[in-house]
């Protein structure tokens, strides 16, 4: 919700500035028609343009990289300032049409004033629609475009709904204030008008588009946790590219392409882009796999939760069909992408290995420079960490110093994090203290390992 409010708040924000660039510009005589048809067009194009770059800036930003934030921004103006004097002209005929060339001259006969208020409204549906079209623009998604063009509509038609009532309530006072019997007091009513309009678009934009939504994912450990993306794509891709659809900075193990999300016949399947680390879902290293609602996805050391809607709420699960050997697994590149080749270590890959006692559990390496090594877990802690003495993950950044330990108890394997910054994963699930089993997954910065007898 607080991104349907951030749309709503930059919508608002747009149309009051595009309202108050041109308002000191407007003409004084009220019966100056070639005055006022030179200062329509520009008061389409400035509050056109704003509205625009502010619901199309708050589109990318919320998308998460510089490349959609600024793709949003000139879209947004261009594509709003445009679409405005087209909506303008397209609603002005329509109303003179339907309701005659006099219908906004005003009348002191109180049967006027509905007449007005809808063919106002008919002026500013395709106005608002044409300029809720820049939702699009950010996420390069003609659908998205499309509940931007609907979203646009009903903020257009409240609009123009509120201008006449305001001008009627506000008029005679204006008036007043200035001893005068006439005179132009359209200002308030044309701010109020501009704000409503450019509010009610961005906050329908987000109310449509989240009505709409079928699939979506949210972030629920790394940077911006609580972040979501809406995956609406045939293929949505995720990394550390700005030109990504879901955008994931501040990790250099994940790729600027990593994986993909690959809609089709009402499935999704996540599939790896040939990263260095690989993906996971639910802890377990997969090369690809399909998604259901609730699922975990890993990508290096951020975990996203996939939703679909209407599905019932599950709890995360790891895929057993899937799950690996302890060899590595051969990732294939995905259609029409390159593949990404393993980039150097600063450090070498260390790791002390330890052969396992026959009575007790192991720590397996399911992924990374280790892949397949094992770990004994005994009585006493085993501490995991880019500088722990037990298992050394120097090669890994998204790991901190001291990342979490394990320890054998008379109730399994007690797993605990050590206060490290990007957490610590049993099965998918970020813990802080927690007892496994044999059989179960233990994410540790981009290394997934498994328990094993």
């Amino acid at each position: 919700m607080s991104q349907i409010f951030f749309l709503f708040l930059c919508g608002g924000l747009g149309g009051l500035l595009g309202w108050g660039i041109t308002e000191p510009f407007s003409p004084d005589d009220l019966f100056n028609e070639a005055g006022w048809a030179r200062w329509e067009l520009l008061f389409s194009l400035s509050v056109g343009g704003f509205i625009g770059l502010a619901v199309g800036g708050a589109s990318g930003k919320v998308q998460g990289s510089r490349a959609h934030l600024l793709r949003g921004l000139i879209g947004g103006l261009l594509l709003g300032a445009i679409g405005a004097v087209i909506g303008l002209k397209i609603g002005g005929v329509l109303a003179t049409l339907f309701f005659g060339p006099a219908v906004f001259v005003p009348s002191p006969d109180p049967s006027a004033l509905p007449v007005r208020m809808m063919a106002r409204t008919l002026v500013f549906l395709p106005f608002g629609a044409l300029i809720g079209m820049v939702q699009g623009i950010a996420t390069r998604s003609l659908q998205r475009g499309i509940q931007g063009m609907i979203g646009g509509l009903i903020g257009g038609a409240m609009g123009g709904a509120a201008f006449d009532i305001l001008g009627e309530v506000f008029g005679q006072l204006i008036l007043a204030a200035r001893s005068e019997t006439m005179g132009e007091v359209g200002e308030v009513s044309r701010a109020t008008a501009s704000v409503t309009m450019g509010a009610f678009i961005g906050l329908f934009v987000g109310i449509v588009e989240r009505m709409a939504r079928k699939a979506w994912v949210r972030l629920e450990l790394g940077r911006n946790e609580g972040k979501e993306w809406i995956v609406d794509a045939h293929s949505t891709f995720i990394g550390r590219s700005e030109n990504a659809h879901i955008p994931l900075f501040g990790d250099p193990s994940i790729a600027p392409m990593h994986a993909c999300i690959v809609r089709g016949g009402g499935r999704y399947r996540l599939v790896d882009g040939g990263s260095p680390v690989g993906i996971g879902v639910n802890g377990i290293r997969v090369p690809e796999a399909f998604l259901n609602h609730g699922d975990v996805i890993n990508v290096g050391s951020y975990s996203l939760r996939f939703m679909m809607r209407g599905a019932p709420s599950i709890a995360p699960r790891p895929v057993d069909a899937l799950r690996p050997s302890a060899s590595p697994v051969a990732m294939g590149p995905i259609p029409g992408m390159q593949p990404i080749s393993q980039p150097p270590q600063s450090q070498p890959a260390t790791a002390v290995v330890q052969a396992p006692t026959s009575s007790g559990l192991s720590l397996v390496a399911l992924d990374g420079p280790i892949t397949g090594q094992r770990f004994e877990i005994g009585l006493t802690e085993l501490v995991l960490g880019r500088e722990a003495p037990g298992v050394t993950l120097s090669f890994d950044p998204s790991a901190s110093r001291r990342h979490a330990s394990l320890q054998l108890t008379q109730g399994g394997v007690l797993v605990r994090d050590l206060g490290s910054t990007n957490g610590t994963l049993l099965n998918g699930v970020r813990i802080q203290e927690a007892t496994a089993k044999p059989g179960d997954t233990v994410r540790i910065g981009s290394t997934t390992f498994r328990i094993e007898p």
